[in-house]
């Protein structure tokens, strides 16, 4: 079995590890190796961002992960998360925010000294090229990473603007404002030129020409190679070969939130009981590890429109075809983006300066609720005109867990959402339904409403709302918080400085190092957590 030595170990390309893979690669010396279990993702069909729906449920292009059964739940649920070069940051909806600065100061009030706003500001500001004259001045232009302002423009889009302003909803030129409720045109990892911005095509792919920088793709890492109180390398399978590769400072895993806590687990680092059950001696007893899920409850209503008509037509038959053809021979046009078109911030229990809902209002809808309740898998777009507004509720109590159940890394992790798990977050999902109603029955929409289509005008009691949600309620796929950063190994899995406790030369760098989620999609902030990651992790070295 051939090793080799490198100074740094990375193991998966998602949106964190491929910031991470340029950022410790930069010097042109430290010898920097990226594992990752997919493919290359370098294909016309991921540089589309609205032919993510066509990636969709396909294994080359995600990971799928059974969630345990529950008696409220829709049989069969399973969370899929982006596999290949960018992970995620590849097959997503391309939506980016920041968060709110009141996210990383909680974190820096928690004793994590190192990630309050001012902080992640920075990052994000030397990380993005977003280059609007509205932009906020903590916005930044010359990064690598460009964010674009989704185009299209209808009059029920106007309308739904208007709405939001009647609902006192301050309008935002640029949606990324710091400490503010609000709505606007939302922002997209989409560049200049019409294609997605992912971490793989900003970060790595012009890393990748660098002599220091090795990066294998269909590797996937079985084990993390522990000596005494360090771990020294990984062991990995591509092609059918088992090899090892060593790191002479750190390993990282950026694997992602229900990865990396299975590779620490199989490795013998994790909750002693977890092991035991699965046949894993302890190395490391982390009682924390693979515990704090937490995912945005995510659900849509939808209506029928009028006087609008919106996108479900354009993606049937040759409408659709005339799309791609102009992507093709353009990159402009309904194929170059893929977000919902405004996003809106509100504030329902909280501080107006930190949203804890938000929404995405779109004019397409989906298939109606009976064919949901039957079969609650993505389906097709209606022929008919629809708006649909997308709401989640960024700040749950309710945690999970997830846990190996085999020392064989091939056999699936046990996944529990607990979605149910505490009786204020249900009471919340019936109130963020109700103001989503009423977002959609502002005078300004009143010329475009018809009927609503999901729930349904029928579902009107606290009781009917509560049951309708049992098949509405789905994941965010925004989860955080399955290595999370702490400073007391009984509740934490990794340091401020994302240092595995109890190990050296171990760190966790993605979206499961996060102790609380953001307010807003993750994309952003795990590629802003790799950056500053990085600014760690060599500022380490240098000790």
């Amino acid at each position: 079995m051939a090793s080799h030595d490198y100074d740094y170990i990375i193991v998966g390309a998602g949106s964190s590890g491929c910031v991470l893979a340029d950022r410790l690669s930069a010097d042109g010396k430290s010898r920097v190796l990226l594992l990752e279990a997919g493919g290359r993702n370098d294909t016309e069909l991921v540089n589309m961002p609205r032919a993510f729906m066509k990636m969709w449920g396909k294994p080359e292009y995600f990971w799928h992960f059974p969630v345990s059964p529950n008696e409220d739940r829709p049989p069969n649920e399973t969370w899929s998360y982006g596999r290949g070069l960018g992970g995620s940051s590849s097959t997503n909806g391309t939506w980016y925010l920041r968060g709110m600065p009141a996210d990383y100061d909680a974190w820096h009030e928690m004793g994590l000294a190192e990630w309050s706003w001012s902080e992640m500001e920075r990052c994000f500001k030397e990380m993005e090229s977003y280059r609007y004259r509205h932009a906020h001045p903590s916005r930044g232009r010359v990064g690598p990473l460009q964010v674009t302002e989704l185009p299209y423009r209808s009059p029920v889009i106007s309308a739904a603007l208007k709405a939001g302003e009647q609902m006192g909803l301050p309008v935002l030129k640029d949606i990324n404002t710091p400490n503010t409720s609000g709505i606007g045109y939302t922002q997209a990892t989409v560049d200049r030129r019409g294609r997605r911005a992912s971490s793989y095509r900003a970060f790595l792919k012009p890393a990748m020409r660098r002599a220091n920088l090795q990066v294998i793709t269909g590797a996937l890492v079985e084990q993390i190679l522990v000596s005494g109180d360090t771990a020294v390398g990984v062991r990995y399978r591509a092609d059918d070969i088992v090899h090892e590769a060593r790191a002479t400072h750190d390993v990282i895993l950026s694997a992602g939130v229900l990865q990396s806590p299975k590779l620490l687990q199989i490795s013998g680092i994790g909750p002693t009981d977890v092991l035991a059950t699965a046949g894993v001696p302890t190395i490391v007893d982390l009682p924390a590890v693979g515990r704090n899920l937490v995912d945005h409850v995510m659900f849509s209503i939808s209506y029928r429109i009028k006087n609008d008509l919106g996108f479900n037509h354009q993606f049937h038959g040759w409408r659709l075809m005339r799309h791609v053809i102009q992507y093709y021979t353009t990159r402009t046009g309904l194929m170059a983006y893929t977000s919902p078109e405004l996003t809106a911030l509100i504030s329902m229990r909280s501080d107006p300066q930190w949203p804890d809902v938000q929404f995405g209002i779109g004019p397409f809808s989906m298939r109606s609720s009976e064919e949901i309740k039957t079969d609650p898998g993505r389906g097709a777009l209606e022929q008919k005109p629809g708006l649909t507004l997308n709401g989640y509720y960024l700040r749950p109590k309710t945690r999970g867990s997830v846990a190996i159940q085999s020392a064989d890394i091939n056999v699936p992790i046990s996944v529990d959402a607990n979605w149910w798990g505490d009786p204020e977050d249900r009471q919340l999902f019936v109130e963020m339904l109700r103001l989503m109603r009423k977002f959609a029955s502002r005078p300004a929409l009143a010329d475009f409403i018809v009927h609503e289509v999901v729930p349904g005008e029928e579902c009107q009691t606290d009781e009917q709302i509560g049951e309708a949600l049992k098949w509405l309620v789905g994941p965010g796929v925004h989860a955080t918080g399955t290595c999370r950063m702490g400073n007391d190994p009984k509740n934490s899995v990794i340091d401020a400085r994302l240092r595995v406790h109890g190990l050296k030369g171990l760190r966790v760098v993605d979206c499961s190092s996060m102790p609380t989620p953001p307010s807003g999609n993750t994309n952003g902030p795990a590629m802003a957590l790799g950056w500053r990651a990085a600014e760690l992790i060599l500022a380490d070295r240098k000790l």
